[in-house]
């Protein structure tokens, strides 16, 4: 029976670009550990990524293909990488941390802090300047409303008083029709009488 022996290599890779800072060695711990490399990433002083991974040669292709990440936060430039034989020191693939590492992510921590801080409280003072101004209006809305209802009420008033006057016109107007006619009837009645007096003659 053939038994198939599996080629273990180990990469050793120097990544240079915009990798420190943006969150790229998380993306190549995710990226090793879906191929079941094993190793190890870590920041270097020049600014540069190195990674070294051992496994099958396939997934050494992957992983180096998978490397060259260009985004908005990450930019890689260049990868410069070596073969070499594998030595089976590592039982998974993890991330190394210098030192004096992580009191630098600390102190930029603090300081992105301060920042959201600030702006918050920015945000916040402009939330209470717009409720200031939100409540100023509010009140200048509720003062013309109290001035429409006057006028309202005034012209309701005015409305009345016309109403008024002109229905008094109109009886008046009524009245003296009414004399004026009555007036011409008696004096019409007047004429025929005297007329019925002269062709009675």
């Amino acid at each position: 029976m053939r038994t198939t022996s599996i080629d273990i290599k180990r990469r050793t890779a120097y990544v240079s670009g915009k990798v420190q800072k943006t969150g790229y060695r998380a993306r190549v711990l995710v990226i090793a550990r879906d191929f079941s490399l094993k190793g190890y990433v870590q920041n270097l002083d020049d600014g540069r990524v190195k990674v070294v991974a051992e496994g099958e040669t396939g997934d050494l292709e992957s992983l180096l293909a998978a490397l060259d990440i260009k985004n908005t936060i990450i930019n890689v430039v260049d990868i410069r990488n070596e073969f070499s034989p594998a030595t089976g020191d590592f039982d998974s693939f993890v991330t190394i941390v210098s030192g004096g590492e992580t009191d630098l992510r600390l102190d930029a921590a603090a300081e992105l802090l301060t920042k959201l801080i600030v702006v918050n409280e920015k945000i916040l003072d402009e939330i209470q300047a717009t409720r200031t101004e939100l409540t100023e209006i509010h009140h200048e809305l509720a003062e013309t409303h109290q001035e429409l209802a006057g006028t309202h009420e005034d012209l309701n008033g005015a409305i009345n008083e016309s109403h008024d006057a002109i229905v008094s016109e109109i009886r008046e107007l009524r009245i003296d029709l009414k004399e004026n006619l009555e007036g011409r009837l008696i004096r019409i009645e007047s004429d025929v009488s005297q007329i019925k007096a002269k062709i009675a003659l």
